[in-house]
């Protein structure tokens, strides 16, 4: 087909008219960081200063099949839902006669950030919305001085009127306290692209099962004594999740050892294992499968826990955890407190002397609810190290060995791109990350991790986990955040295993098995040996020996049940044996069948 010369110069004049956006389909991730936008042009560029704090500047848009994106950034600092009076006029149905009108557009949806409502006027009728009758999601948490926003296309705000009914919309933002607003004059018009996005599912295993699975689950008020659906839930979390060490916030009214007795009703400990726990706070308690050498309150007064573990033999290193659950909503000034305090103790550890000196090159991992809602300089105190109160708690000092800065992981949820943490569709606050894990990158390496978070997760991905899509809900207003570290040593050589062949793994008779097998293995010398038997996931399901053996072949029966004592299901499972004879730790894994 051939276009004539005036066909295409009307098209030619379309694309360059003002307010004509290109539509661009993108991947974007509500976390408050923009690198998935880099490749994205701005539709508006109002870089030139106007009045008041705000001061709208560029402003981007994109969409995939679920979600409008909008991305804006501002002059000044401003918190995303509070202490504000930003606006969002959105017209959906791209007629000006209907919905809210302001400066040539008559929004269906009036959005008020600050205020955390919105007015949707889909006819001559006006509804009050919330941040849950449109999914609004809206990054980062804490104040910055740019922002990104998602609306579902698919929302049904109120009255059973759609919010989008076409394929183009249009939009000006605006501050009603210095009047700015973007664009300056008209409206920015974008037509959605056509196209589906996928989101790759995200494994809950361990992809080894040496890695070491940190989980923190604020559980809202005491939530693991609640009983009933609340606790089948939380049983069922909790097994998806099977954590080494789990951070626990909100134990109001339980201590330690309830919290440890609680989790070990959930998840058994098999032979030569236990759970062990601490609390020296008022509410956060730290429950570890490794033993607990030395804690500490690091700041009396607020909820912060910190514990020395020692990760057993085969590691020539403990493990330093930091629990903590940081005031809320607008006690900037406590929050940021917590934040030097733990900056302050971080860098005492590091140095001889005072309440804690840690080997150089220990690993360090901090979590829990930070409550991160209000300024951003708590946020930028823990991961730079940047202490505000430097009379009480000292100088900066950036957390890690190597004088860096926190990681921390990016993490999002199984089958979705959110990433927040909290969220409750019966409260006006946005769904939000409140829940962190950070870590030294020195000397600790991360694989897997995610937010569990089963709202939002496939059927299949439930069932393959033994999951139901409300048990986040249920459980607890707070997802837990989870992730699995390595330990290791940049300054040491790399170890070479020796091709001694001092332990071997045998094949297990028979082999499929129903309703049980012999695990056989053999050992040259002596040897500490650990048998252990694992799902297709990488969970433990059994821990069949643990303790001394001879030299010479051994036998070990395992019947098909699990810690529980509960018949496992037919499929493929993971024997892992691991020796240590002398300095040396070999481990071997296999394969075995279990029939029906």
């Amino acid at each position: 087909m051939f276009f004539s010369s005036r066909i295409l110069a009307l098209v030619m004049l379309c694309l360059l008219a003002p307010g004509f956006v290109l539509a661009d389909l993108a991947p974007i991730q509500i976390d408050g960081y923009f690198d998935d936008w880099a490749a994205l042009t701005p539709v508006l560029d109002d870089s030139a200063d106007d009045a008041g704090p705000v001061d709208f500047g560029r402003v981007w848009v994109a969409n995939d099949q679920d979600y409008l994106y909008i991305r804006f950034e501002t002059e000044g600092e401003v918190q995303p839902d509070e202490q504000q009076n930003m606006r969002l006029y959105l017209d959906t149905d791209m007629n000006s006669g209907t919905g809210t009108y302001f400066n040539g557009i008559g929004a269906e949806l009036m959005w008020e950030f600050g205020w955390r409502e919105g007015t949707f006027k889909p006819a001559s009728t006006s509804y009050t919305v919330e941040q849950a009758d449109i999914e609004l999601q809206m990054g980062p948490t804490v104040s910055n001085t740019e922002f990104e926003i998602a609306l579902r296309r698919d929302a049904i705000p109120a009255g059973g009127q759609h919010l989008f009914n076409g394929d183009t919309v249009r939009f000006i933002l605006r501050d009603t306290n210095s009047g700015d607003v973007a664009p300056n004059s008209g409206s920015i018009t974008y037509t959605f692209t056509t196209g589906t996005i996928a989101t790759p599912s995200l494994a809950l295993a361990k992809e080894d099962p040496t890695h070491i699975r940190i989980a923190t689950w604020n559980v809202k008020g005491d939530g693991l004594f609640d009983g009933g659906s609340a606790e089948d839930a939380q049983g069922r979390m909790l097994d998806a999740m099977d954590p080494d060490v789990l951070i626990v916030n909100e134990v109001w009214d339980h201590n330690a050892v309830d919290v440890r007795n609680k989790i070990e009703q959930h998840l058994p400990s098999g032979a030569g294992e236990a759970w062990y726990s601490v609390m020296r706070d008022a509410g956060n308690v730290i429950v570890s499968r490794y033993p607990i050498l030395q804690s500490w309150e690091v700041n009396p007064g607020y909820r912060i826990t910190a514990a020395l573990l020692d990760l057993g033999e085969g590691s020539s290193k403990d493990l330093l955890v930091i629990a903590n659950h940081w005031r809320c909503c607008t006690a900037d000034e406590d929050r940021q407190n917590e934040a030097d305090s733990v900056i302050g103790f971080l860098r005492d550890a590091k140095t001889s002397g005072g309440v804690i000196t840690l080997p150089e090159g220990t690993p360090f991992v901090l979590g829990g609810d930070l409550n991160l809602v209000g300024w951003r300089q708590q946020l930028d105190t823990i991961i730079t190290g940047d202490i505000q109160d430097e009379g009480t708690y000292g100088s900066d000092d950036a957390p890690d060995w190597n004088g860096a800065d926190f990681t921390h992981p990016r993490s999002r949820q199984p089958d979705d791109r959110a990433t927040y943490t909290w969220r409750n569709d019966f409260s006006s606050y946005y769904p939000g990350n409140l829940d962190w894990i950070l870590y030294a990158d020195s000397v600790l390496d991360v694989h897997n991790h995610f937010i569990l978070e089963t709202r939002t997760m496939t059927s299949a991905t439930l069932t393959a986990n033994g999951l139901l899509i409300y048990d986040t809900s249920y459980a607890s207003d707070h997802a837990p955040r989870v992730a699995d570290f390595t330990v290791f040593d940049p300054l040491a050589p790399v170890p070479v295993v020796p091709n001694v062949g001092a332990a071997r793994l045998l094949p297990n008779v028979p082999n499929p098995f129903n309703p049980s097998t012999e695990l056989r293995f053999e050992l040259d010398t002596p040897g500490s040996v650990e048998l252990n038997v694992y799902d297709a996931r990488g969970h433990l399901v059994q821990s069949l020996v643990a303790g001394q053996f001879a030299a010479g072949p051994h036998g070990v029966m395992w019947d098909g049940t699990d810690r529980a004592g509960r018949q496992v299901a037919s499929g493929v499972y993971q024997v892992r044996l691991v020796t240590r004879v002398g300095a040396e730790t070999i481990i071997k894994t296999q394969s075995i069948t279990l029939v029906e």
